[in-house]
């Protein structure tokens, strides 16, 4: 349901994807937090101060939905697995040089899957709302990302399995996440789901994690950005596009800037009439940071194919794995970038 009323927000809004860029200090603070040399307070006020960061340069850069640059996280996903009971870490048979293919799998099921004290969305949330008046982004990976990392064991006949095992758990955060304030969620699922998910199947499990939840639902169908590399080699929305209007998705986050702006039609090709598009006009793979005027070319070129009322303008992907600098530029030019395009269409 979207929730956003017309004068929320200006014409074509800017939103992040949801992670910001670590800060130096944060990487050491992980590490003592490892040794065991932090205590618990030395970690809120950690994770506080890194939270009240991101959010303070979101505001600066002017961004219109921001988020809380998901610093209590750890990778994107990894701190997730903490919360969920029945799954064990796999130690890496390999441990040197480049993690590839053959480090997938880091978590195995021991059980069935349970998560009783939920996975952390409403604590974030509630912080975040003492630090902010803009809206907030509530992003969390959906369960074919979760799954991906797991091995079933002899718990799950497959990682489908295991996917459908987490749909209740997630559904369940999400709606403890707007009990507590959360008025826009964005799911985070991979390109590539028909590696273990049929795509008539994904949309199904897509729809039943979402049932329920009373917030604007985004969906951002990544193709990875791990190290700052694209994870998938043949990048393109063509299979599950024409499921789009199966979806009880509201904004559909597309990345673009990464692959030449290609297949900027086929939002409005696929979508539904109440369907929006957050097209991604900014690169978070290249260190070169773009200028206001190649983000609005990039912008025009969706303008072809999608009305300026129905479009979002984003970054490709989060910046969990770009220097915080080179984010924060990135950003500034996302927002230069579309106040020259809303002047032209003034």
């Amino acid at each position: 349901m979207y929730t956003y009323q017309k004068d929320d927000l200006p014409l074509m809004p800017t939103q992040v994807v949801g992670s910001y860029g670590t800060p130096s200090w944060l990487y050491v603070v992980r590490d003592a937090m490892k040794r065991g040399e932090m205590g618990s307070v030395d970690i809120k006020e950690t994770f506080d101060d890194a939270t009240n960061l991101a959010i303070m340069e979101q505001e600066e850069a002017g961004v219109d939905v921001i988020s809380d640059g998901e610093m209590r996280r750890f990778n994107f996903l990894v701190g997730f697995y903490d919360y969920i009971q029945g799954v064990e870490k796999i130690p890496w048979e390999r441990q040197l040089g480049y993690p590839g293919p053959d480090m997938i799998d880091a978590f195995r099921c021991t059980a069935e899957l349970k998560a009783p004290n939920g996975f952390g969305l409403p604590e974030e949330l509630i912080y975040a709302h003492t630090r902010t008046q803009k809206p907030l982004l509530t992003p969390l990976g959906g369960p074919v990302t979760f799954a991906f990392r797991i091995n079933p064991g002899d718990v799950y006949k497959n990682k489908k399995e295991v996917a459908w095992a987490l749909v209740p758990l997630l559904n369940a955060e999400l709606k403890a996440a707007v009990a507590a304030g959360a008025t826009h969620i964005q799911i985070d699922e991979p390109s590539a789901i028909d590696d273990f998910v049929p795509l008539d199947e994904f949309v199904e499990m897509f729809n039943a994690t979402v049932e329920g939840v009373d917030a604007t639902i985004g969906l951002h169908i990544c193709f990875g950005n791990f190290m700052g590399r694209p994870a998938v080699a043949h990048r393109t929305y063509e299979h599950i596009a024409p499921l789009f209007k199966d979806m009880n998705v509201d904004i559909f986050h597309l990345e673009f800037a990464n692959r030449g702006m290609w297949q900027a039609e086929i939002f409005e090709q696929y979508a539904r009439d109440d369907q929006y598009l957050a097209a991604g006009v900014v690169d978070v793979k290249a260190r070169a940071i773009e200028s206001p005027e190649i983000v609005a070319e990039r912008i025009r070129e969706i303008l072809k194919h999608t009305a300026p009322e129905r479009l979002w303008t984003s970054t490709d992907c989060g910046f969990s794995m770009t220097a915080r600098w080179v984010g924060r530029e990135k950003l500034k030019a996302l927002v230069e970038g579309t106040n020259i395009v809303r002047q032209e269409l003034s």
